[in-house]
């Protein structure tokens, strides 16, 4: 029970980190301007780290890391998808992004 709880918040970290760099881009189509680049990059950076910490408390350090790295690349992928469809509705995409990215994670 409790992995299942820390994979779901490092999922919840991982999402919103890569969300947040998404928004920062000069391309992204869900805002009308984009958020400014080195808080959004910070913030990327730190829940990174944080969701690798919480992760390698579940599996092995390195596999911990390359999870997450992983996750990161297809996430932008995912985001740049989605938001083509989904043009200007943020909370649209971030909700659904979010829960489908932590279903994924809590049943493997």
């Amino acid at each position: 029970m409790t992995d299942s709880l820390i994979k779901l918040l490092a999922a919840t970290l991982i999402f919103s980190g890569c969300l947040i760099t998404y928004l920062a881009s000069a391309r992204q189509r869900l805002l009308g301007n984009p958020v400014p680049r080195k808080p959004a990059w910070a913030l990327f950076a730190s829940s990174q780290v944080l969701a690798c910490v919480l992760l390698a408390g579940v599996y092995p350090a390195v596999s911990a890391v390359l999870l997450v790295l992983t996750l990161v690349m297809c996430l932008w992928i995912g985001l740049v998808l989605a938001s083509a469809h989904l043009a200007g509705r943020p909370v649209l995409v971030g909700s659904v992004g979010l829960v489908l990215f932590s279903l994924i994670m809590v049943t493997g």
